[in-house]
């Protein structure tokens, strides 16, 4: 069977053994292989701002609706609060990333959420 050939190719130890001195000798390959995993970080690390930016959007919205009196369900402040574990994860990861007046708007959430769980006084979802 031609599968068998292929699996004891595969399987030889000579044939790793190329590989890796292939891939250890060939200074192009390397360059690119660590290229390439730059390139990959930086794309996380851009992600994971993303996210971050995008919870802080989300928090600091939410905030201004809690500041101008809308009402909201407990469903959704676990949202914001899902958020606020996201943004203050990444800050914490990340101590120069702009972080002061959502940091106070993530305290008001918390808090209003404590104040409003204690008295059950949560919008009714519809």
């Amino acid at each position: 069977m031609p599968t068998d050939i292929i699996l004891a190719v595969f399987a030889s130890s000579g044939f790793w053994a190329f590989v890796q001195f292939w891939i250890t000798r060939n200074d192009g390959t390397k360059a690119e292989l660590k290229s390439i995993a730059t390139d990959v970080k930086r794309l996380y690390d851009k992600v994971d701002e993303n996210a971050a930016v995008l919870a802080r959007t989300h928090i600091l919205r939410f905030d201004d609706e809690l500041l101008n009196g809308i009402d909201h369900s407990q469903e959704y402040f676990h949202q914001q609060m899902d958020d606020i574990d996201t943004y203050e994860d990444y800050c914490r990861a990340h101590p120069t990333f702009r972080n002061s007046y959502t940091t106070i708007a993530a305290e008001h959430i918390k808090e209003t959420y404590k104040s409003l769980l204690a008295k059950g006084e949560f919008r009714k979802e519809q």
